[in-house]
This record gives C-alpha cells, sequence and structure tokens, in this order.
C-alpha cells in the first residue's frame, strides 16, 4: 500500500544559499531510491528556515529499505550538515481505503 512520509527540518540562516544551490541535486539523487513516487518540497511563508518534505513511496517497507541507501548518497552529507538540527520525522502515513491520489480539477 503507498503511503506518504513527512519530514520536518530547519536550515540554519547562514545556510540559506548553500541550501537552495544544492536542493535540486539532492532532489535528483533521491528520486533514484527504489519506491520513491515523488516528493514535494514546501517552505514556509513565515519563516524561511523551516521546510517540509512530502514523500510519497510505493509502501511502507520501501521507506525503511531507503533509508541507508538515502544516507549514501553524495549531497546528503552536506544537506544534513546545512541543518539547524536534527530532521523530524513526523510520521509515515498510510493511505486510507478508497483515497483517490489522481484528483484532476475540472
Amino acid at each position: 500500500m503507498q503511503c506518504t512520509q513527512i519530514v520536518v527540518y530547519r536550515i540554519r540562516p547562514d545556510a540559506l544559499d548553500a541550501f537552495h544551490a544544492i536542493k535540486e541535486r539532492l532532489i535528483e539523487e533521491a528520486h533514484t531510491l527504489p519506491g520513491l513516487l515523488s516528493s514535494v518540497t514546501l517552505s514556509s511563508a513565515e519563516d524561511p528556515t523551516l521546510f517540509v518534505d512530502q514523500m510519497q513511496w510505493t509502501s511502507a517497507e520501501a521507506v525503511q529499505a531507503a533509508m541507508p541507501v538515502f544516507e549514501a548518497l553524495p549531497t546528503t552529507p552536506t544537506f544534513m550538515g546545512l541543518m539547524a538540527g536534527p530532521p523530524e520525522l513526523v510520521s509515515t502515513f498510510s493511505h486510507a481505503a478508497g483515497d483517490r491520489l489522481d484528483r484532476a480539477t475540472a
């Protein structure tokens, strides 16, 4: 069953430019992880250092299997070094029966 993972993190104020410089490369690398279907990064409208990553996975098992692979990606050490503290894994959510993930607007 597909699931969504939510991760909240802060980037140090002095590291925001460096974060924006590597974010696209980090996303490209992350999308090589087996089971990752899509991802989106949201930034706070009130706090430029606050971000949320929402990742869609094929299964909760894929999330668990991907974590050590993510840590080995070339850009991950730089990314982690830009954070103001450890990221917070809010949770991994399973989709309820009957949810449609492909809603289109008319």
